[in-house]
């Protein structure tokens, strides 16, 4: 066998030339874009940890600002002469004086309560008559679990008191003065969460505040966290990377910690959301843009030289096989793999020319002797139930009826033997059909009756002879053998232009799914059912129309078999 590297230099191959023109063009741009790559992560890297620790730092300091002149205003609360009043000398105060003071220190609750938006309530707890005196609520009963609760929980060195995913700001009785009261400030929770929204912004991330107060861990996540926001808080909240991969998903975190309370201020992005070309690589992607259609171009016009016109050359060289032209000779300039392919092409059509017209004739031949041999093989079983019909017929001197049986098995045989042409004029084997049914219709009577139906223009067809008989036939001596009444073959011919469909159906017995699948299976074969007329017809049509013509079968509506022979002149569509 001659090697390929005999055949084709590699200083002659297409791969050559293609590969040096791919690496010539392709390397620079494959270096700018590993450089812009490369430079453009690092710097958008830089600007979303400044970006975080900017915001970061508004947000910690602002909120710091605003918690420490809360504390202040809650300092300033306890020496007011009211609030001293009626915690020590409650009882020597007369009704009104008791009731004027009561309702002095409420307002003074409530201002205090909107003067900042991170109060949810202000409120007295006074343990020596029994109230508690609420900004929002009033004067109330004092609830003892509750002052129990701020009893036994200390609060951090930021006078900050943590429990029931509450936090609040405790002072007086009994932790800076033996006054006889606790001055709560209950921080919003919900307010603090609104503030860390506009945080929440930066990037395809999230923001939440992380504190532990009193031995007290929790987190104050955005208010328009989903859950899905929540779970992914709970997940990493315990992590202390800057950067870290989740899901398959890279994360930047930065936390910034408060200097007023043990909280701390936590952002994570999502590194792959933020690493993005930016504004500033437009002019290095514009120059890559423009590299890149100069190389398709460059890429295009080498396909269309070097492989796209050889190879059109050579398709059409190929379709011109298929119409049977093999005077044809290819030439090629480059001594490339197409000049071995164009040689190789011009002497295999050269043998074919030979070869064609050998096989063709003995195709032709072999098709018309399996033809003629098919035909031969239709049985006509019945004559011999039709001449013992004739003799019960003349015994019961039943002059009428041997008169018309005689006349029908004469035309049944006038078309026998007259008609020596393979194809025939439909409507005549339509009538041939009908001289059958009308011989059996005297055999059984009443017990079957035979119905034909026509469609289109008969006489523009011509088929091959005894494809309809072999039908009418299996019908009658294998789907109603067991039938003694009400039996029914119907007969449907439809004719087009390209299209002719008969279809033969029975109410017998039909067929099984096991016969049906066994008949699809085997009737794509040539050696099965050699002797079995349906097949016989069935190959009768596919050597004369091709495959997509020949017999179907299937069961009907009325419980037996219906068999349809399809006839598509070469071309049509079978659902046509």
């Amino acid at each position: 066998m001659i090697k390929m590297s005999a055949l084709f230099p590699f200083r002659y191959g297409i791969f050559l030339k293609l590969l040096t023109t791919f690496l010539l063009i392709c390397i620079p741009v494959y270096l700018i874009s590993s450089l812009m790559s490369k430079s453009g992560v690092e710097l958008i890297r830089q600007q979303i940890l400044v970006l975080m620790e900017q915001k970061s730092d508004f947000f910690v300091s602002s909120m710091d600002s605003e918690l420490k002149r809360v504390f202040q205003l809650q300092e300033d609360f306890l020496k007011d002469p009211d609030l001293q009043v009626i915690s020590i000398r409650s009882d020597t105060l007369r009704p009104y004086e008791r009731t004027k003071t009561i309702n002095d220190l409420h307002s003074k609750l409530f201002t205090l309560s909107v003067s900042s938006r991170y109060i949810k309530e202000a409120f007295i707890i006074m343990p020596n008559i029994q109230r508690r005196l609420s900004s929002l609520t009033g004067l109330t009963e004092m609830n003892s679990k509750e002052l129990n609760d701020f009893l036994t929980k200390k609060p951090s060195a930021s006078g900050l008191v943590a429990f029931d995913e509450r936090i609040y700001f405790p002072m007086g009785f009994p932790y800076l003065t033996k006054s006889q009261f606790l001055l709560v400030i209950e921080l919003s929770v919900d307010k603090i969460s609104e503030e860390l929204a506009d945080p929440n912004a930066i990037g395809n991330g999230t923001s939440y505040i992380m504190g532990s107060e009193n031995s007290t861990s929790f987190i104050i996540s955005p208010n328009d966290a989903t859950a899905e926001n929540i779970q992914f808080i709970q997940q990493t909240a315990s992590m202390q990377d800057t950067m870290f991969k989740k899901d398959n998903k890279n994360y930047l975190r930065f936390t910034k910690p408060f200097t007023f309370t043990d909280w701390s201020f936590v952002t994570v992005v999502e590194g792959d959301q933020m690493l993005q070309p930016v504004y500033s690589f437009k002019i290095w992607l514009s120059v890559l843009y423009a590299i890149s259609i100069f190389v398709v171009l460059i890429v295009s016009l080498l396909l269309l030289r070097f492989i796209h016109k050889p190879l059109r050359k050579l398709m059409q060289a190929f379709k011109m096989v298929e119409i049977g032209q093999f005077d044809i000779n290819l030439q090629h300039r480059n001594k490339d793999e197409f000049h071995y392919l164009y040689q190789q092409f011009n002497q295999m059509t050269g043998k074919l020319k030979i070869l064609v017209q050998q096989v063709y004739e003995q195709t032709i031949r072999s098709q018309k002797a399996e033809l003629k041999q098919l035909q031969s093989q239709v049985n006509p079983h019945f004559l011999y139930n039709s001449l013992y019909i004739l003799y019960r017929m003349a015994q019961e001197e039943d002059f009428e009826g041997v008169s018309a049986m005689s006349k029908h098995l004469g035309d049944y045989f006038k078309f026998i033997t007259q008609n020596k042409a393979d194809f025939i004029p439909l409507d005549k084997e339509l009538q041939h059909a009908k001289v059958y049914t009308s011989i059996q219709q005297i055999r059984f009577g009443s017990r079957i009756a035979f119905h034909f139906a026509e469609d289109g223009p008969l006489n523009a067809w011509e088929v091959p002879r005894l494809i309809i008989q072999p039908f009418l036939e299996n019908a009658i001596v294998h789907g109603l053998e067991d039938t003694y009444s009400n039996g029914l073959v119907n007969v449907r011919v439809t004719a087009a232009a390209e299209h002719l469909t008969v279809e033969i159906e029975d109410n017998g017995k039909g067929a099984s799914p096991e016969q049906l699948m066994k008949w699809e299976e085997q009737s794509t074969l040539e050696d099965e059912f050699g002797d079995h007329a349906l097949w016989n017809v069935h190959r009768r049509l596919q050597l004369r129309y091709g495959s997509s013509s020949g017999v179907r079968l299937h069961t009907n509506h009325l419980g037996g078999l219906t068999a349809t022979l399809i006839i598509l002149i070469e071309g049509a569509n079978e659902d046509e």
